[in-house]
């Protein structure tokens, strides 16, 4: 019997609040990918679905920038949302179909990751990123 070979994480996902004008917080879903670009600054491009307590993120894949504007860095996709509270199964699914099931628990002030798989396609964290 082969080996199953373990796949290393491609996506960082940081799960946060960022301050908006209009709304007090937001919370954001920046999805990056592990691996930098030197000639462009992709698009991840993001499809999201919440029904119930369950958040579906599929990533779609990438694309250029309008843009063609020379640059480099990860590929970045972004969602917020202003409404969510609660523990949801939040699923992220790759164009592949590999996919990711994790608990978590966001309230007014917080989101903490209560459960994650074993192997993940995608590292998941709660650490704020300055957005540019």
């Amino acid at each position: 019997m082969a080996n199953k070979k373990k796949t290393e994480p491609e996506y960082r996902l940081n799960i946060f609040y960022r301050p908006d004008v209009q709304v007090q917080k937001k919370l954001a879903f920046l999805v990056r990918t592990i691996q930098e670009f030197v000639s462009f600054r992709y698009h991840v491009l993001l499809k999201d679905e919440i029904a119930g307590n369950r958040i579906q993120l599929n990533i779609a894949g990438l694309s250029a920038p309008s843009a063609l504007m020379p640059g480099g860095g990860p590929a970045v996709g972004f969602k917020e949302y202003s409404h969510l509270r609660g523990n949801y199964s939040l699923v992220v699914k790759k164009l592949d179909g590999a996919t990711n099931e994790f608990r978590i628990d966001i309230d007014t002030e917080q989101v903490r990751i209560l459960e994650s798989p074993k192997n993940p396609v995608i590292l998941v964290s709660t650490e704020q990123v300055i957005l540019s």
